[in-house]
């Protein structure tokens, strides 16, 4: 019988040394006043491009993404932002972080940043502080909604989230303006 435990306990060992490490991103879920209070930066923009390189080291892939602000709601301001991440495809290689924001050129989105010790802007909270802005061509009215299945919100004020297999509603525009606007002013308190 001991011989057979340590045959198992062996066998388990060895599963566990030669079983690869899983790679996750962990993301506390944030309320607007969380993103708010905690970005640098939240404008409205769109995404003109993006560009992957190697740091200069040549161990980890990065993107930056050009995005023209079309509004300023909290920050220094400027028409150009440029969002720096981690990951991408370059050189054959694909370099991903699960849960970070994926960006097309050409969308418009509502984006919380926050700046990094060397000041380089990166997307608050993973895909949390990136909202995808939609324009319905028959009211011209804009709604929002993050673009990840388990990130869709279904209130501008808590971002309460959709649950799973439920339709996630595209948000008012100006209702997270001015949710977000209320929490500025009101300065944390």
């Amino acid at each position: 019988m001991p011989t057979a435990r340590l045959l198992i306990l062996a066998t388990a060992l060895a599963a566990i040394l030669v079983t690869p490490a899983a790679h996750a991103s962990l993301a506390l879920h944030q309320t607007l006043r969380d993103l708010t209070l905690g970005s640098s930066d939240i404008v409205i923009g769109q995404v003109e491009g993006t560009r992957t390189y190697w740091n200069e080291s040549h161990t980890r892939i990065l993107t930056d993404v050009t995005v023209r602000v079309s509004e300023s709601l909290k920050g220094a301001g400027g028409d150009v932002l440029t969002l720096t991440q981690l990951g991408g495809d370059l050189d054959g290689l694909r370099y991903s972080v699960p849960g970070s924001p994926l960006f097309r050129t050409g969308e418009e989105a509502l984006l919380f940043v926050w700046r990094d010790a060397g000041g380089r802007a990166q997307v608050n909270g993973l895909a949390q502080g990136k909202f995808d802005i939609t324009t319905d061509p028959a009211t011209g009215e804009k709604t929002l909604q993050r673009a990840p299945e388990g990130l869709r919100v279904r209130d501008a004020r808590t971002l309460s989230l959709v649950r799973e297999g439920e339709p996630a509603p595209g948000l008012r525009l100006g209702d997270m303006l001015g949710a977000i606007r209320t929490i500025i002013a009101e300065g944390g308190r």
